[in-house]
């Protein structure tokens, strides 16, 4: 329903659609993440249950503007993990080819809009549940006259940097991530 209410939303008042690409992001770390240089981790699924987005797309809080994804939202978050985690220098598998003895980590997408990322992270060792999170990153709104494709695309990706790099920061995981 959300869906039909936003291409609606499109005709009637004129969205702008920004595309958020994988091959256009690149991991920058503001702090220094050699903790995690060695370390491995096994990332599993990103299950998308935020019910302000489509399957492709997340919107702003005006419904005005609509951000796609060459691929799913869940999966353009599992590859910008990977990427960032794999610049900090980790060894990462995947459920393709697992290392079962990594710290097993998945991310669940609660709320996802360009104002705010909201997501619950969990980690197991060795089938057991030792961590679990949620996490919340806020933005200021843009302007509406400061509005414009590029720079909304540019803000995603330093969102997204901000989301990882608020997890990679957190004590307590780092703590699970980095000591046997």
């Amino acid at each position: 329903m959300l869906s039909l209410c936003v291409i609606i939303g499109i005709i009637i008042i004129g969205c702008q659609a920004v595309k958020v690409s994988l091959s256009n992001y690149s991991p920058v770390f503001t702090d220094d993440y050699s903790v995690y240089k060695g370390k491995r981790v096994y990332l599993m699924n990103f299950d998308n249950q935020a019910n302000d987005t489509s399957i492709w797309y997340y919107y702003s809080l005006d419904k005005k503007i609509s951000y796609s994804i060459n691929d799913t939202i869940h999966n353009y978050f599992w590859y910008a993990f990977q990427n960032a985690f794999i610049k900090a220098g980790m060894g990462v598998s995947n459920v393709d080819k697992p290392d079962l003895t990594a710290p097993a980590m998945w991310v669940t997408l609660l709320s996802i809009t360009d104002a705010s990322y909201h997501v619950r992270l969990t980690v197991q060792k060795r089938g057991v549940t030792v961590f679990t999170e949620k996490y919340t990153l806020q933005e200021p709104l843009i302007a509406e006259k400061d509005r414009n494709i590029a720079a909304l695309e540019q803000r995603a990706y330093r969102m997204t940097n901000r989301l990882i790099e608020t997890i990679m920061k957190d004590p307590s995981f780092r703590k699970v991530l980095t000591e046997p």
